[in-house]
């Protein structure tokens, strides 16, 4: 019987350690639950030779694992062109990354789009636009 008790102790040890990870306070542990997309999902691009790189994910959240589109787009006359979309499942606390070789010496505008959901809510974030010539 006691070896039962501790087994179900650890599980619940174990259990509310991945609900509020590190040393979370009750209001912190509030603010994880909800996983707001706009305090909680961090989207940026850069270029890093000839390459652009997308970068996306969620932070500090509870939520272990979630789906996501993340993409690189280039802007052109009219709108933005979708290069390189990647979807996948990405765990909290690691950034989603996709990259795009820059051909040409032309300068180029790039941003960085993601979306996904939390719950039944769909959201879509872009990054600040980047201005950059390529080769």
């Amino acid at each position: 019987m006691r070896k039962i008790l501790v087994t179900a102790t650890a599980a619940t040890i174990a259990a509310a350690t991945l609900l509020v990870p590190g040393n979370a306070s009750a209001q912190e542990a509030g603010a994880l639950a909800t996983c707001d997309p706009d305090k909680h999902v961090r989207i940026s691009v850069q270029k890093r030779g000839n390459f652009i790189d997308g970068l996306g994910g969620f932070f500090n959240c509870d939520q272990a694992t979630t789906g996501y589109t993340i993409k690189l787009q280039e802007k052109r006359f009219i709108g933005w062109y979708d290069h390189v979309v990647r979807s996948g499942v990405w765990r909290t606390n690691h950034y989603a990354v996709t990259t795009y070789t820059c051909e040409g010496t032309k300068s180029k505008t790039w941003r960085a789009l993601i979306n996904s959901g939390i719950g039944t809510k769909a959201w879509v974030k872009t990054s600040k636009s980047i201005t950059v010539p390529c080769g």
